[in-house]
């Protein structure tokens, strides 16, 4: 069990690794010459990029730029935010079309992991979630030209996380046997779009409910992959959740920073939901308050959400 799991270490590591070579850095270009780097990509050519290509390699491909040696993130421009695009489907081919209803399958219930089809659909649909919502996040960029830069820059960054856990889902799925897109695919994130008018509403939406969400769920699937032995997909929750809490953060930073000072953040969050996308989607099974401390969240906005969702 060990060696299994050094090895389920290793595979989400070399994951990282691996894409992290994909962002593509300035090189030397000889003793006396300057460096050779890639022309500053545009944030809005890069979201233009994810959210119109229709294939995967699209999707995962990553921004050319300059990678500042302490964020490890491209240094891209935002001089041509362009104009504002409302929502559309994003391109998608054939293969990793959505579905139609009748055809899709819900995620199975953690009692049925044993069986290895049942693990594949839990991972495939988990990484359906990844792909929504580095589509999501793309035509967040296109959709808030206005929206302040360092917003536009921390989005930039998560969608770098997204890309790289989809690939990693991809990977695991891989190793169970499978490929993703082999199963039918849903457009559960895709519902509230259109209902994201603005940055405020995109964090509470986003970031604070589908996102804070996984605070719980990725320590209840990754438990529920041990008990069964699957230490690489157990391995692969840990990973998501770490991030998940860095995601969380930045929704919790701006959310104060929309806030009136005489509102509850809570309040403004609240307020901020769309009808369809209610606060009780914030959480999952066995509420983690700490990890929602570890986020920074406040601690009337932890309470009141716990005892809002347990109203549900």
């Amino acid at each position: 069990m060990l060696s299994l799991t050094l090895r389920s270490c290793k595979r989400v590591t070399n994951a990282v690794k691996s894409f992290k070579k994909r962002l593509r850095p300035c090189t030397p270009a000889g003793p006396n010459l300057k460096r050779k780097c890639p022309k500053m990509m545009e944030i809005r050519e890069f979201a233009e990029r994810i959210f119109f290509s229709d294939t995967l390699e699209g999707k995962l491909d990553n921004p050319a730029g300059e990678v500042n040696p302490q964020t490890r993130v491209p240094e891209l421009s935002d001089l041509s935010p362009g104009e504002a695009i409302a929502w559309q489907q994003p391109a998608r081919a054939p293969g990793i079309r959505v579905a139609p209803k009748k055809k899709r399958k819900k995620v199975p219930h953690p009692d049925a992991l044993h069986q290895k089809e049942m693990r594949i659909r839990c991972l495939h649909a988990f990484a359906n979630h990844e792909l929504m919502a580095l589509e999501m996040m793309a035509w967040a960029l296109l959709a808030y030209p206005d929206a302040p830069k360092l917003f536009r820059k921390g989005l930039v960054r998560i969608i770098l996380d997204e890309q790289l856990h989809l690939q990693m889902y991809m990977d695991q799925i891989a190793a169970l046997g499978a490929k993703f897109g082999d199963l039918p695919l849903n457009d559960h994130f895709w519902r509230v779009a259109a209902e994201l008018h603005n940055p405020v509403e995109w964090v509470c939406g986003m970031h604070l409910t589908f996102e804070q969400a996984n605070l719980d769920h990725a320590p209840y699937f990754k438990a529920a992959f041990e008990r069964v032995g699957d230490e690489g997909s157990a391995a692969l929750m840990q990973r998501i959740f770490e991030d998940e809490i860095m995601h969380v953060r930045f929704g919790g930073r701006w959310l104060k920073h929309f806030t009136p000072e005489d509102m509850k953040t809570f309040d403004m969050y609240l307020a901020s939901l769309s009808p369809h996308n209610q606060a009780f989607r914030a959480k999952g099974h066995d509420f983690n308050a700490d990890a929602r401390r570890d986020a920074g969240l406040d601690e009337d906005f932890i309470i009141r959400l716990h005892e809002y969702s347990n109203q549900m």
